[in-house]
């Protein structure tokens, strides 16, 4: 029997040091087009990897892909959007099959934020990125495949429908599809002879690859950037021959369905009333052409013809051709700045000529050009906004996320020493004043909410902000003080009324009106009931 059993033993032994180990810590990301497997690859005498699939718990019994040794990723298409899959990954050799690690993953239509991959970036961003901002959208371009939960690959803009471009061919679906490579970190948007296959302008012969986070033919948005934040792109960008119409942007446009957003107040055009006041942008360019011209488009006449931008400049010194460069754009509810690999190229912060949109922006990665080859290649692309924590509205409410106090301007100090919670209150001195102009919702009820310590005044109100002019309206102002310790004090109020969803510009503001010094923290701007 020891003999039987030790032959048992030996035999069972050689088995399964034969069979291969099973993969582990798989990953799966699901999109409406594709499901992204990831794994990591445990054994050293697999012959390869059996993939299997189902909307159903139930494993087939066959594969649906077989891979090569050593394969970490596989990407599953021809899927079906809003549908939950159950996942099978094994590893298997010539005497016998790995178990499996399995997984479910649903594959959902809106994107979500991977915040491991925020936290692992290839690229650092640029010193212009706001210290305290944090990743709230982004494309690394790490896939094979382009995430159509972020990107439609077809062009459409308010100028051709306007002109009525194409106009059939969007309704119909039927517009070119944008032709792009990936080299697993990076995306080629390029035109050539051969592709796109066929040119957005036939009479010139122009081709438009071009990726977008807004459908015009859907009205579909899939990028919520309404509040701004801070965007920035690496890219490297080149052409050869003479195209025709060469022009490699990252810009950003109003969306449609219509012209509203691109039509000025009081204008009319085949039905559609525009709602867009003077001297706010429609459009802006944050790189054109081979160069860096930033232009902010918005005049607009009466009849609805485009007459002229509201500002442009070029940044000069810096080699575009074939060559890495990060271009960055801050969008406030109150200045826009340009930034160029993190230096700061131009600001336009004039409180009473405030060009800013109060609405989504529909964002453009392309190029563009008929004969020859124009290419783009896109390293990353980040959007960054201040975290905003639990149902606070209020950037930085704090004052913990840098010692710079953005996005709050003022004269206060922060303050180490008087502080109700974190490291630091606000402390301010005999006249010493502080604000923020903020998005919020608009004709919404809100409370603003701070605790105060100090025998000073403090004088506090909340005013709407007029767009373009900066003219304020105040909605509510009360003057507090004496404490010896921190209280707390409220002020209800009511945002004031913009189209639609669009963001209503709110300045918070505080000054201190008395004798003696007054602190401030833990600042709160909630809705109401």
């Amino acid at each position: 029997m020891k003999q039987l059993f030790g032959l048992f033993f030996l035999i069972s032994s050689n088995l399964w040091a034969q069979q291969p180990a099973a993969p582990t810590n798989l990953q799966l990301y699901g999109t409406r087009s594709w499901i992204r497997l990831d794994w990591k690859d445990n054994a050293d005498n697999e012959t390869g990897y059996n993939i299997y699939w189902s909307a159903t718990k139930q494993q087939p019994a066959a594969p649906s892909a077989i891979l090569p040794p050593n394969s970490t990723r596989f990407y599953i298409q021809q899927i079906a959007a809003k549908t939950n899959y159950y996942i099978w990954v094994e590893a298997f050799a010539a005497k016998g099959k790995s178990r499996s690690v399995k997984g479910a993953v649903t594959t959902a239509t809106k994107w979500t934020l991977d915040t491991a991959a925020g936290r692992q970036l290839d690229v650092p961003g640029s010193a212009a990125v706001p210290e305290g901002m944090e990743i709230f959208w982004q494309d690394e371009f790490n896939d094979t495949l382009l995430d159509r939960n972020k990107w439609n690959t077809v062009y459409y803009s308010n100028i051709d429908f306007l002109k009525k471009d194409n106009l059939q061919a969007m309704l119909g679906d039927s517009l070119p599809e944008a032709a792009y490579t990936f080299t697993g970190h990076s995306i080629h948007l390029f035109t050539n002879d051969s592709l796109p296959a066929k040119a957005f302008y036939p009479g010139n012969g122009r081709k438009i690859s071009s990726i977008q986070t807004y459908d015009w033919r859907t009205n579909e948005n899939k990028l919520d950037n309404s509040r701004g934040g801070y965007f920035e792109v690496r890219v490297r960008r080149s052409y050869t021959g003479r195209p025709q119409g060469l022009n490699t942007a990252f810009w950003l446009d109003s969306p449609g369905p219509d012209l509203k957003y691109y039509l000025q107040e009081g204008t009319t055009l085949e039905g559609t009333t525009g709602i867009r006041p003077k001297g706010q942008v429609f459009e802006i360019d944050v790189f054109e052409n081979l160069d860096a011209q930033f232009v902010l488009h918005g005049h607009v006449d009466a009849n609805g013809r485009f007459v002229h931008n509201l500002a442009t400049h070029i940044a000069e010194g810096f080699k575009h051709d074939n060559n890495w460069v990060v271009h960055g754009i801050l969008w406030t509810p109150n200045s826009i700045k340009h930034y160029i690999n993190g230096q700061l190229i131009k600001a336009y912060t004039n409180k009473h000529q405030i060009y800013s949109p109060n609405h989504f922006m529909n964002m453009f990665l392309g190029s563009y050009g008929g004969g020859g080859s124009v290419d783009m290649e896109v390293d990353y692309i980040r959007g960054y906004q201040w975290p905003l924590a639990g149902n606070n509205e209020l950037p930085n409410p704090g004052f913990e996320a840098n010692k710079s106090l953005l996005p709050w301007e003022g004269t206060a100090t922060l303050s180490a020493d008087i502080k109700r919670s974190g490291k630091h209150a606000l402390l301010l001195a005999p006249g010493q004043e502080i604000e923020q102009y903020v998005y919020l919702n608009n004709n919404e009820p809100y409370q603003l909410a701070y605790w105060e310590n100090g025998r000073g005044q403090l004088y506090a109100s909340i005013e709407n902000v007029k767009l373009v002019t900066g003219d304020r309206e105040k909605m509510a102002e009360q003057t507090t003080g004496g404490s010896t310790s921190f209280v707390r004090k409220t002020i209800d109020f009511r945002s004031g009324k913009e189209y639609g969803n669009n963001m209503k510009t709110v300045r918070i503001y505080f000054k201190n009106t008395g004798n003696a010094n007054v602190a401030i923290d833990d600042i709160a701007v909630t809705k109401g009931k």
